[in-house]
């Protein structure tokens, strides 16, 4: 059982071998004693799938027919010996050309992903050229999803609901993030979830055993695939996007105190207000309405503010106006300069070139 990340993995490896595995351990930068079977080091994480990959090829004794890949938070099944499924893995596959997936934990994409699966020494052997049983070209996440993928274009996936590999995930737990993940899985997810939507769009390239090139059957993925890597993708970007406009928001405030600004309001009740909720739960300054052009909207509230036409703000006595709109920003910076004979400053939060006051 090679384990990366085993930055934990003291609690985990008596679990395994208390069920009959072997363990072999990648430390990277946490260098510690621990007890295993083998351990090799590196001074670079070299990703979950480089891991996985390199021990097999640097300590997997030769007579092993199967590893199973996984972490430090991985538990086996407390039921089932070691020797037992492995017997089954070869059954079923009629030798060790393959991969099997234990899904009885259900624990979040579990059933579509290969998170701690049972790999056969042919696959293992045979796969990417010959290069390993993983595909490299991941950080971290994501190698799982090409796994899983692979696997069942190629033939050779087994579905495991019978078996269950506990996943100790931090978000299972409500835990926060180790700073190890943070700096590993975190900071490679929109790469490694980009990584993945372009070599599934191009066919998993280069995935095929060199001495059987037509191996993959790409129209199991086409019927089967629900396009969860672009769904995920789009969620990363609107966090981003949110989170920016909210600073860019909470800039805008902040520079308006600075000025000795005392009332604002908003420009723009439209989507781009709906992302900066986060600015306007303590803003420096009195945020007195949100201003729209929208009959619709005129006489709502929208993070409790009340929404008002241009006409009802220019009696509110307001020392500024904020502009909240990307798309629409120069069209609505214009029409917020009608509030400026009244000594109202406007400030805008991404076309500073268009007005001196911008914040971005």
């Amino acid at each position: 059982m090679p384990s990366a990340n085993a930055t934990n993995a003291a609690r985990s490896v008596p679990a395994w071998r208390e069920q009959g595995y072997k363990v072999a351990i990648l430390q990277d930068r946490a260098r510690f004693e621990i007890e295993c079977d083998a351990l090799i080091t590196r001074d670079r994480y070299p990703g979950w799938a480089g891991s996985i990959n390199a021990l097999f090829r640097e300590v997997v004794p030769g007579d092993c027919p199967v590893v199973v890949a996984g972490g430090d938070d991985m538990f086996p099944d407390p039921g089932r010996s070691a020797q037992e499924i492995a017997r089954e893995f070869m059954d079923h596959f009629g030798g060790t050309f393959g991969v099997m997936q234990p899904t009885g934990d259900d624990f979040e994409a579990t059933r579509t992903i290969c998170g701690s699966p049972w790999l056969g020494r042919a696959w293992m052997e045979r796969m990417y050229a010959g290069r390993g049983g993983l595909c490299e070209a991941y950080h971290q996440q994501w190698a799982d999803d090409e796994l899983y993928w692979v696997s069942r274009c190629a033939g050779r996936f087994w579905d495991r609901p019978d078996l269950t590999q506990h996943h100790e995930h931090f978000l299972r737990t409500g835990s926060p993030a180790p700073v190890y993940w943070v700096e590993s899985a975190g900071a490679h997810a929109e790469r490694d979830c980009l990584t993945f939507i372009a070599r599934s769009r191009s066919r998993f390239p280069g995935a095929a055993p060199a001495d059987d090139s037509d191996l993959l059957d790409l129209t199991v993925f086409e019927r089967a695939y629900t396009g969860r890597s672009e769904r995920v993708y789009r969620s990363m970007r609107e966090r981003a996007d949110q989170g920016d406009a909210a600073r860019r928001m909470e800039r805008a405030l902040r520079a308006c105190a600075a000025k000795g600004h005392r009332r604002a309001a908003i420009y723009g009740a439209g989507q781009h207000t709906h992302r900066v909720g986060e600015a306007l739960r303590n803003p420096p300054v009195e945020v007195v309405a949100i201003i729209d052009d929208d009959p619709d909207r005129i006489g709502g509230r929208l993070w409790n503010f009340p929404v008002v036409s241009r006409d009802d703000a220019s009696g509110l006595g307001l020392d500024a106006v904020i502009v909240s709109s990307d798309a629409m920003e120069g069209v609505l910076f214009e029409r917020a300069r009608t509030l400026e004979s009244g000594g109202v400053e406007v400030l805008t939060l991404y076309a500073c070139e268009t007005n001196a006051a911008g914040v971005a």
